[in-house]
């Protein structure tokens, strides 16, 4: 699984099959994904219905599509801030929750990109994330409940009713 676009230093897509939410890793970047799309081969485009029927009979695989997520960079592995893009065709894998859970604890419940991610991506995902940190660091349960309460307040905030 690659890095397909650079869209800016903080912000890329990769195929990967993975989902929303999801904690990913390209060389000393962790990144969030934040949304997914399908796309096809742009060389079906130019093929007509015949031509695409013939080749599908021999080569099936050839009109797969592939699955393209836009990740958010958070931060580096030892947690700093990034300074550098990855590079087109960098490998991309997705954490494991062990390896996540390493990350932000040590100790200490840390997540220092939280503030920026808010900024930066819809409230949704960064529940779904804090959600995830809750689970795999059940000691720090209380302190995340109060920061997702908070995100929730902000978010009814926003809400004309």
């Amino acid at each position: 699984m690659t890095v397909l676009r650079v869209l800016n230093h903080m912000e890329f897509e990769a195929e990967i099959d993975t989902d929303v939410g999801d904690i990913v890793k390209t060389g000393d970047v962790i990144a969030l994904v934040t949304s997914i799309r399908e796309e096809e081969p742009e060389y079906i485009r130019y093929m007509s219905d015949l031509e695409r029927e013939e080749i599908r009979k021999y080569l099936p695989d050839i009109f797969r599509a592939k699955r393209v997520v836009r990740c958010v960079s958070l931060c580096t592995s030892d947690l700093k801030d990034v300074r550098k893009a990855p590079k087109v065709g960098d490998k991309v894998e997705k954490l494991e929750d062990d390896e996540i859970r390493k990350i932000h604890y040590d100790g200490e419940l840390r997540i220092p990109y939280l503030i920026p991610l808010l900024n930066k991506t819809d409230i949704s995902t960064v529940r779904s994330l804090i959600l995830k940190i809750m689970e795999l660091i059940p000691e720090e349960r209380d302190l995340l409940e109060i920061i997702l309460s908070e995100i929730e307040y902000n978010r009814m905030r926003g809400v004309e009713l």
